[in-house]
């Protein structure tokens, strides 16, 4: 049922490890929906063998990957998994395959072989000083964010299941003392673009050999190109591209995009002090380590392209410098396309006509100035633009600011040629009706530190299908209160 493939790698590419055994672990969430989708036959007393540490499947063989990686623009040597490590993989049967392949968020994913990685199993070779464990707050931020942009459509690494132990001896010590968790992530790759920058520092053997395993794994259609390399460092940009540009358009600050955490794949990837905009703020910076703003939410394109640029370097001993600037052109432009068709999108649009960058552009800072909330004003569009759209009045402290915009975009909508009804169901359907807010998961979080993981199991299945109606979420179609805006949060998040 499983195997380890990335033992196939030279054995300097990890190292076998064992996970540390959480004492008085108990289950906080099984993901039943992911499971349906992979045909995944794994009782909760298995899954919770797993998330222990206590009891691995037949086949397992855990490991710790090596890699280095660029954090805060800074090339770091010492990296690899530090606190967690991949157990396996599992394969879908045909028809979980089938299932699977309908799933926005996965359609551009040709694997089905999924990596089963245990996050907070305790300490490996690549530690460093800390204690290879994950606290339940961190632990539930990651599982409600990958499952509510998998809700949005945007590529993201998968939340399996949720441990935790409230035994007094498993307490872990963060900025205070918390409960130690386990979360078992799931995707097609835990390869990172840190990985090809450590096997490029250790010279062009070890980098094709890496090279060739990815293809064969990920991208097997690209091993007949007339250059593999180029292949899959194009592909590679199309994908993060797309990926932020998603980003971009459901209003997610990712907080920490080193290069160690950016996925081969295009995935979203390991979730730190992350956020979803309350208001709309250009500028805004959700890590409050991030003093200069690297990651700030205007400049997650830019540093997307910069991560890229890193790639292209450590694959340099295998590219022209003609193939690497194609592939990097080909980053900005799927970006620029992806971005303004799906922000179009939001406001009603089918089409994308020349003006149009200009024209959202002048939304945002209009958005900007004034603090509008994201996700609720492309909602309120949906009403109209007129003086009896009271919901929409309401979100805009100074309406009249907004006036001339409102008169461009009845116009602009004049282009469509499509009912007020067609109109309103494009922008129901890019701006969901539940979105994933820095408070309410912490409300999530307050309650199962006390032992209460219902509101887990309220909220996931909805963020699982936020463009669904829930009667009983109406009051969270309001703008949250002033002291619940805007949370920043640590890495340790």
């Amino acid at each position: 049922m499983f195997i380890n493939r990335y033992t196939q790698l030279p054995s300097h590419f990890y190292s076998e490890v064992r996970p540390e055994v959480m004492q008085g672990a108990q289950l906080a969430f099984v993901n039943r929906a992911l499971q349906q989708d992979l045909g995944l036959s794994l009782s909760d007393e298995a899954l919770l063998g797993l998330l222990s540490g206590e009891q691995l499947q037949a086949g397992m063989l855990p490991i710790a990957h090596k890699y280095t990686g660029h954090q805060f623009g800074y090339y770091n040597p010492d990296l690899g998994d530090g606190r967690g490590m991949l157990l396996g993989q599992f394969t879908q049967s045909e028809n979980a395959q089938k299932s699977s392949k309908n799933d926005q968020a996965w359609s551009n994913l040709a694997s089905n072989t999924w990596d089963f990685h245990l996050k907070g199993a305790g300490r490996t070779p690549y530690s460093r000083r800390g204690d290879g464990r994950a606290v339940l707050r961190s632990s539930i931020r990651e599982l409600l964010a990958s499952e509510a942009l998998f809700g949005l459509g945007v590529p993201t690494t998968r939340a399996l299941g949720l441990a935790t132990s409230f035994n007094p001896t498993e307490r872990v010590w963060r900025e205070t003392s918390e409960p130690r968790a386990t979360i078992l992530r799931l995707t097609p790759s835990h390869i990172r673009f840190g990985h090809f920058e450590w096997a490029a520092s250790r010279g062009k053997a070890d980098l094709q050999v890496l090279l060739n395993q990815v293809l064969n794994w990920h991208y097997p259609e690209l091993k007949i190109a007339e250059h593999p390399a180029a292949a899959l460092l194009k592909e590679v940009c199309h994908r993060t591209a797309k990926m932020i540009a998603a980003w971009q358009t459901v209003g997610f600050n990712h907080g920490v995009m080193n290069t160690d955490n950016m996925s081969i794949l295009g995935e979203t990837f390991d979730f730190g002090p992350y956020a979803f905009f309350d208001d709309f703020q250009i500028g805004y910076i959700c890590n409050h380590s991030d003093d200069q703003g690297r990651y700030a939410y205007n400049e997650q394109p830019k540093i997307g392209l910069w991560n890229c640029q890193v790639l292209a370097h450590a694959l340099k001993d295998l590219l022209t410098e003609a193939q690497v600037d194609e592939a990097l052109t080909h980053y900005i432009e799927t970006y620029n396309a992806t971005y303004i068709q799906r922000m179009m999108a939001k406001i009603g649009c089918v089409t994308v006509l020349e003006h149009d960058k200009q024209f959202i552009g002048n939304l945002l800072v209009l958005m900007d100035q004034q603090r509008v909330d994201f996700n609720l004003f492309f909602r309120a569009l949906a009403g109209g633009v007129g003086k009896d759209n009271e919901q929409l009045r309401g979100l805009l402290s100074q309406p009249h600011l907004f006036e001339d915009w409102f008169l461009d975009y009845q116009a602009r909508l004049a282009l469509e040629n499509r009912t007020p009804s067609e109109i309103a169901a494009t922008i129901f359907a890019n701006s969901p009706a539940v979105y994933l807010r820095n408070y309410i998961a912490q409300e999530i979080i307050e309650a199962a530190e006390q032992g209460d993981f219902s509101l887990l199991e309220f909220w996931v299945p909805k963020l699982q299908k936020p463009f669904e109606n829930y009667p009983e979420l109406q009051a969270y179609q309001q703008p949250p209160k002033p002291q619940c805006k805007n949370i920043v949060l640590s890495c340790s998040s």
